[in-house]
């Protein structure tokens, strides 16, 4: 029959295990922004809708 691993390595190996899915997840995602940032543009105004003053 094995020996029994101590409370503490258990932990530790749980613990590696979670992080090591973590950082696979995140290291696979791709970096790309999921919304592409609004540039905003000033509309060209037409020479008859200018506003005179």
């Amino acid at each position: 029959m094995r020996e029994k691993l101590p409370d503490n390595t258990v932990l530790i190996i749980i613990f590696s295990t979670i992080i090591l899915i973590f950082s696979l997840i995140f290291l696979s995602t791709p970096h790309q922004k999921i919304q592409p940032d609004i540039e905003w543009r000033e509309p060209q105004m037409q020479s008859s809708e200018m506003i005179q003053l």
